[in-house]
């Protein structure tokens, strides 16, 4: 009989996003590249993140691809599973 998990544990610092690009941005994005992510509301507020992942992959079917972006959340001021949007420089 399986059993059913006792504890679900969930980091909140930092919160990881995850950013699904067109193709178009291939180069473009860069570990390191500091972008601006704007979680949904009711929060209305811009903070800044680092890309940390950028996938060599290309989604063939829809033309995107991933980036991982690692956002500093000290004082657990943003809830996580919030969609966001995210403006890459440039």
């Amino acid at each position: 009989m399986k059993q059913a998990p006792i504890l679900k544990l969930a980091q909140l610092d930092p919160l990881y996003v995850e950013v699904i690009v067109p193709v178009s941005m291939l180069g473009k994005v860069a570990p390191g590249m500091l972008v601006l992510v704007t979680p949904e509301l009711p929060l209305n507020t811009i903070v800044t993140a680092q890309v940390k992942v950028v996938d060599r992959v290309i989604d063939a079917a829809s033309g995107t691809f991933g980036v991982r972006l690692e956002l500093p959340n000290p004082k657990y001021a943003l809830p996580a599973g919030l969609k966001c949007t995210v403006r890459f420089p440039g």
